[in-house]
């Protein structure tokens, strides 16, 4: 008896802190948007799941893993914009709503008839087949459950399904559309490891205590319930999924609050924010963990340079232990069924704790929120406020090189992630001939990738913009690109419909531009490089035409090519 009396108090007792309200309620209607598939609803992918340097801003809807599925609009409204993006979302149509949100869907094959031409008009008067076009309010009036588009497998995708976002159309806020649908899912998320972090130093200047779980009674703890520090300031990060009842695939959390005695401290809710903001996600994990191949830890208190509009915070939302004392730690888990799990246990710490460490008068160190400046005499590193998450010690090396035109400079581990782009000079260590001076690169290497960027001479010093830390150097690039073209050849004929193919390759494979015009009119060949297509059609009419190719690279250096032909 005893027994059952304990688990029936016990489950009271989880769903009382699971319950309480921490963030604000959301208004958002739910009977508003009909399901965009005539197939049972089913996810690959939720809202807010981690990715590389960005969250997850839709659902990825199941679509049997085939293409060409009709999407139907989720409610009445208007086409206000197509995108062709080939390294995200592939093709992609906007619908705008009256009620204040808009639909998107991604990685689509194609659209109907008059809007395809519509945004071949917008990419023509663009000249740029990569982008938007965007249309009026009374071009493509829909209705709630009409065919809008055929799904697909365009752009960034790992296999076919359907990228489906809502977002506020005042301020293009991305929101999670699970708050507008309601689907059955009584499954809580699971919790799976905990990080305890000492806040008197950075993030980044220590190893965390990571701890697995273990569950009972519906209810997670650490091993024994219970856990002593050596830090009277403390802060948890957790790894955590959730899955929709009778679908096994893991999916993100919604929400995560951590309870001291009973008090929420901090959290966070994955309810929205923009495309701007979602590269805080870096912030929003520990980085180091993940960059090593590890999981994703999600902190449950900001680091000091995180700006995501997504956390609750009592105070500076950290963990303070002003005494010896035993205290309680609940962590409540979410989804956006409001379906929780908790995990609970004691905490209490020693009863001396080393000293702070005063970051701010030492001077190594790199600190959020304020613009830092590295320089020695021959290589200078500045960022924006908003670049770094958390302080660190900043290390240099560098390295002699025999080939380059400046020392390799070892600017600390891209292991630390850096929001805003950081402005690099190098002084050259051998004199660039002056015909060269104009076609200098600057080179990063990190994490086993090369990025080449266009140096900037400006008094001495070559410059150029990175968003990450590693080996950075100048060289002189004076090859230009090659141009090799298959389905036309100069002097030659073509047809209708004819695939007219350009391959573009480069000596540091840093293609900048590639253009083309048929007798002095941009044509528009698709393509994300190093391959471009052009499928002739009502832009070459019949007769004889001059095709112009033109290449350039990151250094300036240009290829043109010259080719006439004839249409039948």
């Amino acid at each position: 008896m005893l027994k059952y009396l304990f688990t029936f108090y016990f489950s009271l007792f989880i769903y009382f802190f699971s319950t309480a309200q921490v963030f604000p309620e959301h208004n958002y209607p739910t009977n508003y948007f009909r399901y965009p598939l005539d197939i049972p609803l089913k996810l690959n992918a939720n809202f807010g799941e981690m990715r590389p340097n960005h969250f997850h801003m839709g659902l990825d809807l199941f679509t049997e893993r085939r293409v060409n599925l009709p999407v139907y609009v989720p409610a009445d409204g208007w086409i206000s914009k197509v995108k062709v993006d080939p390294a995200g979302f592939g093709n992609a149509i906007y619908v705008s709503h009256p009620n204040g949100y808009t639909t998107l869907y991604c990685h689509m094959n194609t659209f109907p008839t008059q809007v395809l031409q519509a945004m071949k008009e917008g990419q023509y008067e663009k000249q740029s087949w990569k982008g938007d076009v965007e249309f009026e309010k009374n071009q493509f009036p829909v209705k709630k459950g009409q065919f809008l588009a055929y799904s697909g497998n365009t752009g960034a995708s790992a296999g076919p399904h359907v990228h489906y976002e809502i977002r506020r159309s005042d301020d293009d806020a991305c929101l999670n559309p699970l708050l507008f649908y309601k689907i059955y899912d009584v499954t809580p998320p699971d919790i799976t490891r905990l990080a305890v972090y000492d806040r008197s130093k950075s993030t980044y200047e220590q190893t965390p205590r990571i701890l697995s779980l273990t569950k009972a009674a519906g209810a997670y703890s650490v091993a024994g319930g219970s856990m002593t520090v050596n830090t009277d300031v403390l802060s948890f990060a957790i790894v955590a999924t959730d899955r929709v009842t009778g679908v096994a695939n893991n999916n993100g959390i919604f929400e995560a609050v951590v309870y001291l005695d009973e008090t929420p401290i901090s959290g966070f809710q994955i309810d929205g924010f923009d495309y701007i903001q979602t590269r805080y996600e870096n912030a929003h994990i520990d980085y180091r963990i993940r960059s090593n191949g590890g999981s994703f830890f999600q902190h449950l208190t900001p680091l000091p340079g995180d700006r995501l509009p997504i956390y609750y915070k009592k105070g500076d939302g950290l963990i303070h232990l002003n005494d010896t004392a035993t205290h309680e730690i609940k962590i409540v888990v979410k989804d956006a069924n409001s379906n929780a799990s908790v995990l609970h246990f004691n905490i209490k710490r020693t009863a001396t704790v080393p000293a702070a460490i005063n970051m701010q008068k030492d001077s190594r160190y790199m600190l959020p929120g304020q613009i830092n400046v590295f320089e020695r005499e021959d290589v200078q590193m500045v960022s924006t406020e908003k670049s770094f998450y958390d302080a660190f010690r900043f290390v240099y090396n560098y390295k002699t090189s025999a080939t380059a035109y400046s020392n390799v400079h070892v600017m600390h581990t891209a292991l630390i992630p850096v929001q805003d782009s950081m402005v690099f000079r190098i002084k050259p260590n051998k004199e660039i001939p002056a015909t060269a001076r104009n076609r200098v690169v600057m080179i990063k290497t990190a994490k086993g990738k090369t990025i080449v960027e266009r140096a900037t001479l400006v008094k001495g010093w070559y410059e150029a913009k990175f968003r990450e830390f590693g080996e950075f150097w100048l060289e002189v690039d004076e090859v230009p690109p090659t141009i090799a073209v298959a389905g036309v050849a100069d002097g030659g004929t073509v047809a209708a419909g004819t695939s007219i193919t350009c391959t573009v390759n480069d000596n540091k494979k840093a293609i900048h531009s590639f253009r083309a015009e048929l007798d002095g009119d941009w044509l528009m060949f698709a393509g994300l490089g190093p391959v471009y297509r052009y499928s002739v059609d009502e832009h070459c009419a019949p007769g004889e035409h001059e095709l112009r190719l033109v290449a350039e690279d990151e250094a300036g250096n240009t290829t043109e090519r010259i080719i006439r032909f004839t249409r039948k």
